[in-house]
C-alpha cells in the first residue's frame, strides 16, 4: 500500500545480532585508538594507524548512531527503541571522550614533523584535517583540558536544553475564539498556522497569546540566554580567539568578514524589505501592517492536494536543470525507499535528511499531500543528494561538510522547483500568489535571520566589552533593529519586542547567519543553473562531492559563489527585486 513507504533499516543492519557485533567491534576500536595516544609524535606510522582506525570507528559509530535514531523516529512510542537510542547516545560519548586526544597530541608536534607525516602517500586522506590542527593550534588546549571539556559537554548545553523543556512543556497559551466563537487550542506549533490565517483577529489573538507569555516569562528566559552568551565568551576566552564572534565563524570554516559583509548588503538593501512589506499592505487593504501581518500570503492560492506519487513527477521534472546524473540518483532514491513519507501516530514531527557514509541517505518526511510538501521533498534530497556525492567520493571524515554548506544544496533545490512552478503557471492569480510565497521565503531566510545576526552581534559585543544586560536591554536592542528592519509600512507592535526570547537558534550562538548565506548562495548558484551557463552543473556536482575536503568558503569560490564581496549579494537581492517587479505587474495588470 502507498501508505507503506518506510525505510528499510535492514539495509543498516540485517537484525539486532549484526548490530550488537557491531558496536563490539566499535568498542575494539575505541581500544585500538586509545593505544596510541601518547605515541602520535613517535613516527607516520603511528599517525596513520591512529587515523585509519578512528576512520574505521567513525564508519560504524554512524551507522549505530543512524539505525538506533531512525528506529526512535519511526516510533517514539516505542520503549525498546527509546532504551537502544539512549544507550548509544552514551556510547557516543565513551567514543568522544576516547578520541579527544588525538587534536592536541597532534598540535604538540612540530609543523615541519607533521610537513614530513604529510610526504607519505598514505596520509594524504587526512591531509585537510591535519592541515586543520596546524592552523588551529593555537585554539586547542591542553590533552587534560580537551578531556575534561569532552565530559562537560552535556553540561555546556543545558541552558539550551532547559530553555527547550521550559518553553516546550511548561508553556501553556491562551486560547484563541475564531468568527463562530468556537474556542481554539493555541501551541508553539500552531502559531505559525494561525499567523498564515486570512482572518486578521485569530492572527492577532495568536500573537499576543505567544508573546504575553514570553513577556511574563522574559526574566527567566533573560538569564537562561545570557548564561548561554557568556558561557560562549569565556569559551572563546580560553580558546584565544579574538571574540566569541570569531571563534563562530571561524569553527564554521567562514571568517568575521563574512558575517559583517552579510550585515552590510542586508542593511544597504533594506528598503527592498520595506517595499515588499508595502505592497503587502496595500495587498492587505491597509495603511500599515501589523508585526501579525507579515506572515500571512495576501493572495489567495488553493492548497492543492498532491498525492505522493505526483509529488514525485513533480520534483523529477522540476530538476531537470541538474542534468541526467543527478535525476536518475533521484528517481534511484524514490524507487528504494531512501524516504519514510507519510505522516502517522508516535512518528517524529517534520522531516530531514540522514547520510550515512556507508549506506544511503535516510529522508523522513511526514507527507500529508499538501503542495508545500512537494517542496519539501526537493529540499531533503538536495540534503540527500549532497550526502551521496560526498560519501560516493570522499572518505566519511572529509565526507562530512560544516553547516556553512549545508543548507546550500537543499535550497537550489527549492529554488529550481519555485520558478519551475511559477513559470509552469498559466494563472495568472495563482502565478502571483507563487511569486509571493517566494518573496517571502527569501525575506524571511535572508532578511529575517540577518537581523538576528546583527542582534546577537550587537548582545555579544556589549557583553564582551564588559557590559551587563537585562531584560529590559535586550528587549530595546531587538525593538531598535525590527523597526529598522521593516521601515515605516509596519507597526512595530510594542509584543514584538519580545520575539528574540522564543528563538532557539540563539542558544546556538552565532548559528542563524548561516541561513542568510546560504539562501544567498543558493540564489547565485539556481540561477546560473537556470540559465543554462556552459558546465556549470558539473562544477556544481564537483563541489558536492567534496564533502568537507576544502574549507568552505574555497569550496563555494568553486561554483563562483565568493561570500567575502558584496557582489554576491548584490545578485541575490537583484533576484529578489525582479521577483518583486514581477508581482507588482501582475497584480496592477
Amino acid at each position: 500500500m502507498e501508505n507503506k513507504i518506510e525505510w528499510n533499516l535492514k539495509e543498516i543492519f540485517e537484525n539486532e545480532e549484526s548490530l550488537e557485533k557491531a558496536i563490539k567491534e566499535l568498542y575494539e576500536l575505541i581500544e585500538k585508538i586509545k593505544e596510541s595516544k601518547g605515541k602520535l609524535a613517535s613516527s607516520v606510522d603511528e599517525v596513520y594507524k591512529c587515523y585509519k582506525n578512528l576512520e574505521k570507528a567513525l564508519e560504524l559509530h554512524e551507522k549505530i548512531y543512524a539505525y538506533a535514531m531512525l528506529k526512535y523516529h519511526q516510533d517514539m512510542s516505542n520503549q525498546q527503541s527509546m532504551k537502544l537510542y539512549k544507550r548509544i547516545e552514551n556510547i557516543t560519548t565513551v567514543f568522544s571522550e576516547a578520541e579527544s586526544f588525538i587534536s592536541p597530541e597532534m598540535s604538540k608536534i612540530e609543523d615541519e614533523k607533521l610537513e614530513e607525516y604529510l610526504k607519505d602517500d598514505r596520509m594524504k586522506e587526512y591531509e585537510k584535517t591535519i592541515r586543520n590542527i596546524m592552523k588551529e593550534k593555537k585554539h586547542i588546549l591542553s590533552e587534560e583540558v580537551e578531556g575534561i571539556l569532552a565530559q562537560y559537554s552535556e553540561i555546556f548545553s543545558s541552558n539550551e536544553n532547559a530553555y527547550d523543556v521550559f518553553t516546550n512543556t511548561e508553556f501553556i497559551f491562551d486560547d484563541i475564539i475564531d468568527q463562530k466563537g468556537k474556542r481554539l487550542k493555541m501551541t508553539s506549533a500552531l502559531y505559525s498556522e494561525y499567523l498564515m490565517n486570512k482572518n486578521e483577529n485569530i492572527r492577532k489573538q495568536a500573537f499576543e497569546s505567544m508573546y504575553s507569555l514570553y513577556k511574563k516569562h522574559i526574566n527567566t528566559i533573560t538569564e537562561l540566554y545570557l548564561s548561554r552568551v557568556k558561557q560562549r565568551i569565556i569559551s572563546s576566552k580560553i580558546r584565544h580567539y579574538k571574540s566569541s564572534l570569531d571563534q563562530a565563524t571561524n569553527n564554521d570554516d567562514s571568517n568575521i568578514k563574512v558575517y559583517e559583509t552579510l550585515l552590510e548588503e542586508v542593511n544597504k538593501n533594506l528598503y527592498l524589505n520595506h517595499e515588499y512589506i508595502k505592497l503587502k499592505a496595500k495587498l492587505l487593504n491597509k495603511e500599515k501592517v501589523n508585526m501579525y501581518d507579515v506572515y500571512v500570503n495576501t493572495l489567495d492560492i488553493e492548497d492543492k492536494k498532491i498525492e505522493y506519487n505526483e509529488a514525485k513527477e513533480i520534483v523529477l521534472e522540476a530538476l531537470m536543470p541538474m542534468g541526467k546524473e543527478y535525476t536518475d540518483m533521484l528517481k534511484y532514491a524514490f524507487e528504494n525507499n531512501w524516504l519514510d513519507v507519510y505522516a502517522k501516530d508516535n512518528k517524529m514531527s517534520g522531516a530531514y535528511s540522514m547520510g550515512i557514509h556507508t549506506v544511503h541517505p535516510f529522508v523522513l518526511l511526514n507527507y500529508i499531500n499538501s503542495s508545500r510538501d512537494v517542496s519539501t521533498i526537493a529540499h531533503e534530497l538536495g540534503h540527500s543528494m549532497h550526502s551521496y556525492y560526498a560519501s560516493k567520493n570522499q572518505n566519511i571524515i572529509n565526507a562530512n561538510y560544516t553547516i556553512m554548506v549545508a543548507e546550500v544544496a537543499s535550497t537550489v533545490n527549492e529554488i529550481i522547483l519555485a520558478n519551475y512552478l511559477i513559470n509552469k503557471e498559466k494563472d495568472k492569480n495563482k502565478k502571483a500568489a507563487l511569486i509571493n510565497e517566494q518573496l517571502d521565503m527569501i525575506r524571511a531566510t535572508l532578511v529575517r535571520q540577518a537581523m538576528f545576526a546583527e542582534f546577537e552581534k550587537e548582545v555579544h559585543s556589549k557583553i564582551e566589552n564588559g557590559e551587563s544586560l537585562t531584560s529590559d536591554n535586550l528587549n530595546e536592542i531587538y525593538f531598535k533593529l525590527v523597526k529598522k528592519y521593516f521601515g515605516e509600512s509596519a507597526i512595530i507592535d510594542d509584543y514584538i519586542k519580545y520575539e528574540w526570547a522564543r528563538i532557539p537558534h540563539f542558544y546556538r550562538c552565532f548559528y542563524v547567519y548561516k541561513y542568510s548565506t546560504g539562501i544567498t548562495s543558493a540564489i547565485v548558484i539556481a540561477s546560473k543553473i537556470l540559465a543554462g551557463e556552459s558546465g556549470y552543473v558539473e562544477k556544481y556536482i564537483n563541489m558536492l562531492s567534496q564533502g568537507g575536503a576544502k574549507d568552505s568558503l574555497t569550496l563555494l569560490k568553486s561554483v563562483d559563489v565568493d561570500l567575502e564581496k558584496p557582489e554576491t549579494y548584490e545578485i541575490a537581492f537583484k533576484y529578489f527585486e525582479k521577483n518583486l517587479k514581477e508581482l507588482k505587474d501582475l497584480i496592477d495588470n
